[in-house]
């Protein structure tokens, strides 16, 4: 009855991670495109790379992050709207956010490369 009844529970969960729920809408003028994101993207890493190595005293980590991406998405002109819906879709269609961070990984490997060989 026990192995009936875990079975059961293991179908039933495995069943409720299934959905047929519909695309969601997404805001298409703003989604940033590809080679875009991928430009921005390795930006953020990089400044995050940057924040986890340096100590502060006078200022949370929390804040210079904050002050770090607002500078980043002003750079690239996007504001943060477009940024979260981009995300959104992106997190949506994994392929290409897939495909979005193969191109990620590959710019800041150069970069690391590069600030090595020096």
């Amino acid at each position: 009855m026990v192995k009936i009844l875990s079975g059961l529970i293991i179908i039933l969960a495995l069943g409720s991670c299934y959905h047929t729920t519909p695309d969601p809408s997404f805001n298409k003028s703003l989604i940033i495109p590809a080679d875009s994101m991928v430009t921005l993207l390795t930006d953020l890493h990089l400044a995050d790379g940057v924040i986890t190595t340096i100590k502060l005293k006078d200022k949370s980590l929390g804040h210079l992050s904050t002050e770090y991406f607002s500078a980043i998405l002003e750079k690239h002109k996007i504001g943060r709207d477009t940024f979260e819906e981009s995300l959104r879709y992106y997190a949506y269609h994994t392929e290409e956010l897939n495909k979005i961070y193969e191109k990620v990984i590959i710019n800041l490997s150069k970069i690391e490369s590069m600030a090595t060989s020096r």
